[in-house]
């Protein structure tokens, strides 16, 4: 019946009429069922409660596994790569460590083999770590009925939902109001440009390396860039100039050498622009690389700010947006672990340096 304990894959292939071996192809290896078969697996699995096979349920007799996962969206070595992954899984770490937990990392490929990795996932709990979109890596999340923290901005299915609606207040999102903090830097370094620009992370699966004027906002696939997107948007028609007509340089990654080309292109439209906000400090470091190599100077030429406030944008005297990540990390885990009922709303502000030009500090 609906909603019954300890239902098993051999109830699901009784009530679809399908051997085992189909039911767990439908979870494991979904391109080896067709679309009418998935479709009549996953209906009974529906309607008896079953939510997929949970390893640890299985294989341990608590069904516990005492261990975190953390997703990653840019692939494994993009969490050691990055200065900022490491702040924020120093934070996660620091909680596994209290409450005696093991840290899984989990990479994602952004494919449909993403939900059935979930599903055979072992960890108790997860947390999603450099942005998530609605698709089949959420909901096979979401089915999986283990708590989860979401760094970034909310997915648009949860969004105005209550918890109770999405497995029992066991979704959680810890973020800053990106839009927000993303007018606010937009402000201070367009103030006085002529040419304002932008450079962005990826809209949509598989970017290609791009620039686009701007660009539409209802349809992007990623809630942290769109929410991004829209904060410079309100800081470039408030300061008089048309979104229409500002550059986006959209990469591919996150990734300070990967991003140089497309920003070489950038500095080298027809009307260079003279201020340009970064979505991460690593992009805003690659565009000052950019122009010390083209002889120009930042903010006399280009004023240029980034967002994350790291060690290097310091370092380098960047302007961006200051948000704690390694506080961000321990929230995610407390939550995820249990031990914070509710996610708060995470603090920024602004890092305002040396990139952007003087008259315009506040």
């Amino acid at each position: 019946m609906p909603g019954q304990q300890n239902v098993t894959m051999a109830d699901v292939a009784r009530d679809a009429g399908v051997s085992v071996m189909t039911v767990s192809y439908t979870y494991s290896a979904p391109h080896r069922v067709s679309p009418k078969t998935r479709e009549r697996v996953e209906e009974s699995a529906r309607r008896l409660g079953y939510a997929g096979p949970n390893p640890s349920a299985r294989s341990l007799r608590q069904g516990k596994s005492n261990s975190v996962a953390v997703v990653v969206g840019e692939g494994l070595t993009y969490a050691f790569d990055d200065p900022e992954s490491s702040r924020f899984l120093a934070g996660v770490a620091a909680v596994c460590v209290e409450y005696q937990q093991s840290l899984t990392l989990l990479p994602v490929n952004g494919d449909q083999s993403d939900a059935g990795r979930i599903r055979e996932s072992a960890a108790d709990a997860f947390i999603l770590w450099t942005g998530v979109s609605d698709g089949p890596l959420l909901e096979a999340i979401i089915a999986s009925g283990r708590p989860v923290a979401i760094q970034g901005a909310e997915p648009d299915s949860l969004r105005g939902r209550p918890d109770a609606d999405v497995v029992g207040q066991r979704v959680h999102v810890v973020t800053i109001d990106d839009r927000a903090a993303a007018d606010a830097v937009a402000e201070t370094t367009f103030a006085g440009a002529s040419a304002p620009a932008v450079v962005s992370f990826a809209l949509e699966d598989d970017q290609e390396a791009a620039i686009v004027r701007g660009p539409a906002l209802d349809g992007i696939r990623f809630p942290g860039a769109r929410q991004r997107l829209l904060g410079y948007r309100d800081a470039v028609e408030r300061a008089g100039h048309r979104w229409a007509d500002v550059p986006v340089a959209v990469v591919s990654r996150n990734h300070r050498q990967d991003a140089r080309p497309i920003i070489e292109e950038l500095l080298q439209q027809p009307e260079r622009p003279d201020a340009v906000v970064a979505m991460s400090d690593q992009l805003a470091l690659a565009v000052l690389d950019v122009l010390a190599a083209e002889g120009l100077t930042s903010p006399g030429d280009v004023a240029v700010s980034g967002w994350d406030d790291s060690v290097e944008a310091a370092q380098s005297g960047l302007t961006s947006v200051h948000q704690a990540l390694q506080d961000q990390g321990t929230q995610c885990a407390l939550l995820a672990l249990g031990q914070r009922s509710e996610a708060v709303q995470a603090p920024w502000s602004l890092s305002v340096r040396a990139t952007t030009r003087p008259s315009d500090r506040t």
